[in-house]
């Protein structure tokens, strides 16, 4: 009786580094030097949405860019950071506006969300952008950071100041990216847990969505539920404070919707790169010839 053959995930085109042996990595560095990082913290979307979605995204994410230029992403980081609601935004998601809510942390919810201290978050991530780039030699960092916090973006853009920094001769090192979303739904409002999002995680992730965990009718009240769209984020809320019709998880969810708007975002952000590291074309098509 033949052993069954097992398929490495790389064989199957997943390029996390935990599964490649190291001549692997060392070949895929010298092929074209570029490493990918996914990180986002573990999060409350919803009581529909598993806790990991932001990062279960930007690990999605990576896996689609490492497979487009065959290069390894490092094991995703489950790391993140927020600070304290501002006053018009808990009075907008249906607070009193001097309620201390840090991030998605609301009072209703069952569970807590897993942020570090800003200073935490960006010392780990720093840490890890100088192993890639020290000790283990890659020449390039693609950070894909699945959560939207303002100081966590923030945090990102110091460190690629601090890494892109001119003086080092070094040229652009580190830069960073959402997943999933293009152009078209960066130039609005973004929402969390909404259609959008909960059909991003239904085509990356089927199993991490069940929106049976909702009630089958009626509004879902911000404060409740933890589900705000990007209107009522940007200063705009429903009188009642509820999600607005057109964002509800319930009746907008569709995973092709969700792979199609992910396969977009992906294609943008692989242009991106390759016209902010030429180098990367140069030396990927060479390795495919060879």
């Amino acid at each position: 009786m033949n052993a069954l053959k097992t398929v490495r995930p790389v064989e199957a085109g997943d390029w996390n580094m935990a599964f490649l042996f190291p001549d692997e990595v060392a070949g895929a560095r010298a092929r074209n030097g570029l490493v990918i990082l996914p990180i986002a913290p573990v999060e409350w979307h919803g009581p529909h949405l598993a806790m990991g979605c932001d990062n279960l995204l930007a690990h999605a994410f990576a896996r689609r860019l490492a497979r487009e230029f065959q290069c390894p992403y490092y094991p995703p980081l489950f790391v993140g950071t927020e600070r304290q609601r501002r006053p018009e935004t808990l009075e907008s998601i249906g607070f009193e506006r001097d309620s201390r809510i840090e991030g998605m942390d609301f009072p209703n919810h069952s569970v807590a969300s897993a942020y570090l201290r800003e200073e935490v978050f960006a010392l780990v991530v720093r840490d890890t952008l100088n192993i890639l780039l020290g000790r283990m030699g890659f020449r390039y960092v693609l950070i894909v950071n699945g959560h939207g916090a303002d100081n966590q973006k923030d945090v990102l853009n110091r460190l690629c100041h601090e890494f892109n920094d001119p003086s080092s001769g070094k040229g652009q090192r580190v830069k960073w990216v959402y997943p999933g979303f293009p152009r078209s739904l960066l130039a609005g409002a973004i929402g969390h847990a909404c259609a959008e999002e909960t059909s991003m995680l239904a085509a990356s992730w089927p199993g991490c969505v069940d929106l049976a965990k909702l009630p089958r009718e009626g509004k879902l009240r911000n404060a409740d539920f933890g589900i705000v769209d990007g209107d009522t984020f940007d200063g705009d809320p429903t009188p009642d404070h509820c999600l607005r019709e057109a964002q509800d998880p319930r009746r907008h969810t569709r995973r092709e919707w969700g792979a199609q708007i992910m396969e977009e975002a992906a294609l943008e952000v692989i242009a991106e790169v390759k016209k902010d590291w030429p180098e990367l074309n140069t030396l990927r098509e060479a390795s495919v010839s060879s």
